[in-house]
């Protein structure tokens, strides 16, 4: 087996586990759609944007985000806040729900690095993390997936 089609093949592992494990937390298989969980990420990581800029970093329109959005603020999930300084500018920011929510999402990766971490004996474990953390710190080196 090639390089890569090894590294392939650990990557669809693990995407295919994030959506297995995301689709039994009822919250959010049954709640939110695959694009409502998306901008749930990205606003739960930055705390709070303008719907601008959910479009953007979600590559839609600006009517389906809008759409969604306003979705998620009937849901009780996001919370708009009106700029102080600019009354064309809507903050939106995670409401109790949607800390809630973000708050099971967070774990998801954390149950995908245990189930793999489980697989390996002591060895094989520390040898993984080693090669893991040393990818990481050469891409973050490399500014690599940007």
């Amino acid at each position: 087996m090639k390089d890569a089609e090894a590294v392939k093949r650990l990557v669809d592992l693990i995407i295919d586990r994030y959506q297995k494990i995301e689709s039994t937390l009822p919250l959010l298989a049954k709640e939110l759609s695959h694009t409502e969980r998306k901008a749930l990420k990205l606003v739960a990581a930055s705390e709070r944007m303008t719907i601008g800029h959910i479009g953007e970093a979600l590559s839609m329109p600006p009517s389906s985000t809008t759409w969604t959005v306003n979705n998620l603020v009937k849901k009780g999930v996001f919370a708009r806040e009106p700029d102080a300084t600019d009354k064309r500018k809507t903050w939106i920011s995670l409401a109790d729900r949607g800390d809630a929510l973000a708050g099971l999402m967070d774990r998801i990766p954390d149950r995908i690095a245990a189930d793999l971490l489980y697989k390996f004996d002591k060895e094989q474990r520390e040898v993984f993390v080693e090669l893991v953390t040393s990818a990481l710190d050469r891409i973050e080196q490399i500014g690599a997936f940007k």
